[in-house]
């Protein structure tokens, strides 16, 4: 496929100039951030200004973003190319200059990042000290140095930074190397009366790569205390939980179930259940599969509903790309139980399981869900996995007659129609990578008409799905793959 950006140019010219613009809106950021991410190429700028110079405030600061990543990495030669944000008479681009000056030398030695970062961190704008402070620990990540844990507390002992902010950039120098005294810095142990939510992030940063010493440490000290939180009322009380399941899954990646079994209590609140249910499934990427099969098949079959859905997921994210016969009869057969929600996380860890695998039998299992709506979204992303990257044609006409019906329906108690954004989004997995062109009118019909709000789901699904068609799963990543 020739660069996505010159083929719809291409395809739209008969266009209105709105509808053009409106289709621009919706690709830029993926598709500049995956084309030029890391290469500090300056022709992205030129897909950047309109949206540097936009109208509204938060799509400048997500250009700002943007710009960080394609300068990541760079190195100080790359500081000439950032005149554009460093002498800008804007005062929204020159005080964020630190943003993407900062990212352009990740990953320098601690004493060009502190020479090069200086005069931003001993500026006398508060704001700009408090961006510096955050820039320094991204760009001195995992190194461990005490010259920059010097400098941010220097700076910390200033008005600007927050607490949580200083605590972060201490987190990521250290990642993966705490100390006695960053410890203490970071993992401030309050009483479970007094849990503060800031500091388990950042926690979570520090431990991650750790020693097992050091983990345990944090679960004990930090993450625990939150998963078992009584205080405060039932608002309070929840969202804590779910910010110890946030950051313990965050920690503790590829450590598969033990730390699994310490949120599974939460699993039947509402709020704790659902981030269980999306968090967990990190706890198994890249995690023993020998180890942890066992017993989360055991889990999927015995357990109650909270526990099998959560276990499915799981499983299809430890299995993935494994295609282990047992391992998706049992998904399989979860597809057919009583609980539709049950059904639904079988289907998604189905899709992983099976990822690319072009079974026909799961086809014919999948579209056979779709025509219920507690089960159609699930089942499409599950056809999307289940042909990743194939380009088949005939899957493709599957999502298509899914659309034609969803878009027929009238929507009940949501804004949008989960299934109908989900044919978008299996779109993009079908011909992920391949370049083809054949689904781009199908998903140009939807970006063709104005975004009916300013989150959009359908225009955003239909956007993705456009930037998968032209990059790999390499370049893309699984996070950006499987994002729900």
């Amino acid at each position: 496929m020739q660069d996505l950006w010159h083929a719809l140019e291409e395809r739209t010219r008969a266009w209105h100039a709105l509808q053009r613009q409106g289709l621009a809106d919706a690709v830029w950021e993926d598709y500049v951030s995956i084309r030029f991410g890391r290469t500090g190429d300056p022709r992205a700028l030129e897909y950047l200004y309109p949206y540097l110079n936009h109208a509204r405030r938060d799509t400048r600061l997500r250009a700002v973003e943007v710009v960080a990543r394609v300068f990541e990495g760079r190195g100080p030669r790359a500081l000439d190319a950032l005149d554009y944000f460093v002498r800008n008479p804007d005062a929204l681009l020159r005080d964020r200059a630190v943003q993407v000056v900062g990212a352009s030398i990740a990953g320098s030695p601690d004493y060009v990042i502190l020479e090069v970062l200086a005069p931003y961190l001993n500026h006398r704008n508060q704001f700009i000290r408090k961006l510096a402070v955050v820039a320094l620990g991204k760009a001195a990540a995992g190194q461990a140095s005490e010259l920059v844990l010097t400098e941010i507390q220097r700076v910390a002992r200033e008005p600007g930074p927050r607490r949580d902010e200083v605590e972060m950039a201490v987190a990521s120098v250290f990642a993966g190397h705490p100390t006695e005294q960053v410890y203490a810095l970071v993992g401030r142990s309050e009483a479970p009366e007094k849990i503060d939510r800031d500091n388990a992030h950042a926690v979570a940063v520090l431990v991650r790569g750790a020693s097992e010493e050091w983990y345990q440490r944090a679960c004990q000290d930090i993450f625990e205390p939150r998963l078992h939180a009584e205080d405060g009322d039932g608002w309070r009380r929840d969202f804590l939980r779910r910010d110890g399941i946030s950051a313990l899954s965050r920690a503790a990646e590829g450590r598969g179930m033990q730390p699994l079994l310490k949120m599974l209590h939460l699993r039947t609140n509402r709020c704790t259940g659902h981030a269980i249910l999306t968090c967990a499934p990190l706890l198994f990427a890249g995690a023993n599969r020998e180890v942890n099969r066992g017993p989360l098949m055991q889990l999927a079959r015995e357990g109650d509903v909270h526990e099998q859905r959560i276990a499915a997921v799981c499983l299809g994210r430890l299995m993935m790309g494994a295609e282990d016969g047992h391992a998706v009869g049992l998904l399989t057969g979860l597809c057919g139980a009583k609980s539709k929600a049950v059904q639904a996380a079988a289907l998604a860890g189905l899709g992983m399981a099976t990822v690319s695998a072009c079974d026909e039998k799961l086809r014919r299992l999948c579209m056979d869900r779709v025509g219920d709506e507690e089960t159609a979204t699930a089942a499409l992303r599950a056809l999307g996995m289940i042909f990743l990257g194939s380009g088949r044609c005939d899957a493709f006409q599957d999502i298509r007659a899914a659309a034609r019906r969803y878009r027929s329906l009238p929507v009940r108690g949501r804004q949008y129609c989960k299934p109908l954004a989900a044919c978008y989004r299996a779109t993009g997995l079908v011909y992920l990578g391949t370049g083809l062109l054949e689904p781009v009118e199908f998903l140009l019909d939807v970006l063709a008409a104005p975004a009916a709000h300013r989150f959009d789901q359908y225009h955003w699904e239909a956007a993705r799905a456009l930037v998968m068609i032209e990059f790999s799963q390499a370049a893309l990543g699984w996070p950006y793959i499987l994002q729900a």
